[in-house]
């Protein structure tokens, strides 16, 4: 019986105590005199200059640039691709007759070989021999396929009619047709160096 009247006078006494702490930490929050603080404040807004930002810079209307050259491509338009009689005119020298064009162009009536359907960065040279002791070097060259093909001097490589025009033991040279406009073409030098 004794426990009992103990248990229920301790929860009273834990009451009042948690009120009492309640009560001390909220007498902490009143407000205490601030006079110093706001002296502070007024003396540091009298004694700052006060800075006034820079203007914006003055923004100019947009004005619209209209292309007018009369005859002439315009850069901002793809141009379609030209119809054949286009590229005569484009080709041929004022006064010259149709057909009578020499200049660098591939020839579109040249069976394609093997390796030309490979761009020329996805083939690797891989080594090179000879057939006989008195015949040219001839190439390995190992397309994305993982075929391995042999080339000699004349053969066609990559995506670009590239034709070998050397093999020496460290690389392949070929000379490239390349397009340069509508119509025209230029040759260019490339390489496959052996792999290492």
């Amino acid at each position: 019986m004794n426990v009992r009247y103990r248990s229920s006078v301790a929860a009273p006494v834990r009451a009042v105590l948690l009120l009492g702490v309640m009560l001390a930490a909220l007498a902490g929050c009143t407000q205490r005199d601030m006079t110093d603080l706001q002296q502070f404040v007024e003396t540091t807004k009298r004694t700052t200059p006060v800075k006034k930002p820079d203007p914006p810079p003055e923004i100019k209307p947009y004005t619209p640039f209209s292309y007018t050259a009369q005859g002439i491509k315009d850069p901002f338009i793809v141009a379609p691709f030209a119809e054949p009689d286009q590229i005569d005119d484009i080709v041929r020298p004022t006064g010259q007759q149709s057909g009578s064009y020499t200049g660098v162009r591939p020839d579109p009536n040249r069976v394609r070989e093997e390796l030309e359907k490979y761009s020329l960065a996805s083939l690797k040279m891989m080594g090179t021999f000879r057939m006989g002791s008195n015949s040219e070097l001839w190439a390995l060259i190992l397309a994305p396929d993982s075929v391995v093909h042999r080339v000699q001097k004349n053969n066609y490589l990559g995506t670009n009619h590239g034709k070998i025009v050397d093999i020496t033991e460290q690389r392949v040279d070929l000379r490239e047709i390349v397009p340069d406009g509508p119509g025209r073409w230029q040759e260019r030098d490339a390489f496959l160096s052996l792999t290492q």
